[in-house]
């Protein structure tokens, strides 16, 4: 029975090296390097949908081009950096130590007010 084949994902704009490094993971290190991209690549999206003010749609036959600002981007860094920690906590618990547990947090108010979702919605009509 041969090994199961995963999609190759490729983030567009955000890239793996600055989520590494808001991770404080060792950038020579590439042990997890494709679970990094899958974070990113998996980011991408749900952050162009967040803000979908950043995306550039060029003269035709172009295609349209996503091109945050320095607030969404680190939001997307910071949300990669998030799911990537998640591998290791499918149900949410990071650690247990002297009795107690850590909870990887569901909600990040900094997240959300970059990403303007939550609690930092803009209004909308209709």
């Amino acid at each position: 029975m041969s090994e199961p084949v995963s999609p190759a994902f490729t983030p567009a704009w955000l890239a793996p090296a600055d989520v590494k490094a808001w991770l404080a993971l060792d950038s020579t290190d590439v042990d997890d390097d494709d679970l990094v991209v899958a974070a990113c690549a998996m980011t991408e999206p749900y952050v162009q949908r967040c803000r979908p003010e950043w995306l550039v749609v060029p003269v035709a036959p172009d295609p349209p081009v996503y091109i945050p600002d320095a607030e969404t981007y680190q939001g997307a860094v910071m949300y990669a950096a998030r799911e990537y920690r998640r591998r290791n906590s499918p149900a949410g618990v990071q650690s247990f130590a002297d009795g107690s547990t850590l909870y990887v947090s569901k909600y990040d108010s900094d997240i959300e007010r970059a990403l303007r979702t939550g609690a930092y919605s803009l209004p909308r009509i209709g």
